[in-house]
């Protein structure tokens, strides 16, 4: 599911590596690696590459952890971190424009 969500936006995608280049339709763009234990975006400017990040999480029932915090989508989701994440785990709608929010804050 991964790779159907960044398909449409990859710019450059290896399928022997694991490094992924995406661009938004207004020109943003992140490197992101993809692994089995999870998806880490190097570059994470506005816009459009967080509407793909939020996509993508929501799809995927991911949490994204960021350095100082952990977003979630739903109560089940905290429910299944770790100790210690998910303390400081926040529920948000899984959108572009709230997982922005949540990063402005």
């Amino acid at each position: 599911m991964t790779r159907e969500v960044l398909a449409p936006h990859a710019v450059k995608a290896d399928p022997d590596t694991v490094e992924v280049l995406i661009r938004a339709a207004e020109g943003g763009e992140a490197e992101l690696s993809v692994s089995a234990d999870g998806i880490i975006v190097h570059r994470f400017p506005a816009g459009g590459v967080v509407d793909i990040v939020a996509e993508l999480a929501d799809r995927l029932g991911a949490a994204v952890v960021l350095p100082d915090g952990v977003l979630v989508s739903g109560e089940e989701q905290r429910a299944n971190l770790p100790d210690g994440l998910r303390e400081m785990a926040v529920v948000v709608e899984m959108t572009g424009s709230s997982l922005q929010g949540a990063l402005d804050e």
